[in-house]
């Protein structure tokens, strides 16, 4: 049976949450991670993946305006996953960076997700895996910045 063009949007929809869910809200219920909200989480993971970076820089990689992100790091530095500091040169200029227990989340949620992403990548075929990879990329650069 032909799929309509609304059942398409629907099955990728469908698809993508399926995905979301799995990969980015909560990888991980146990450990470090546990006592995080998802955005805590998230945040941590690109501080994690950026590394020590200007509060801007992080808001722009998660897509938070700086006002979110300013509390979400708040929290972050409070319970100690976060480090603020400003720049010698400059010192309007705000950084952060993860700290020891920081970067220990990070590291779970990227064996968490890398576990589930090889699952996923088993299951198909090599050809799969390539087709797979080569329409991603098309969809996202279809998307712009």
């Amino acid at each position: 049976m032909k799929r309509t063009a609304r059942d398409k949007l629907m099955l990728l929809d469908t698809h993508i949450r399926a995905l979301a869910k799995r990969l980015y809200l909560r990888p991980t219920a146990k450990g470090v991670a546990a006592e995080l909200a998802n955005s805590e989480i998230f945040t941590c993971e690109a501080l994690g993946r950026k590394g020590r970076c200007m509060m801007t820089e992080l808001a722009k990689e998660c897509g938070f305006p700086l006002s979110s992100l300013t509390g979400i790091v708040d929290r972050l530095v409070s319970k100690g996953y976060v480090q603020r500091f400003r720049s010698d040169e400059d010192r309007r200029s705000v950084f952060v960076e993860l700290t020891r227990k920081g970067d220990q989340v990070y590291q779970e949620c990227l064996e968490a997700e890398m576990g589930l992403i090889i699952a996923m990548m088993d299951s198909l075929e090599p050809e799969e895996q390539d087709a797979l990879l080569d329409l991603l990329g098309k969809a996202v650069a279809g998307l712009g910045e």
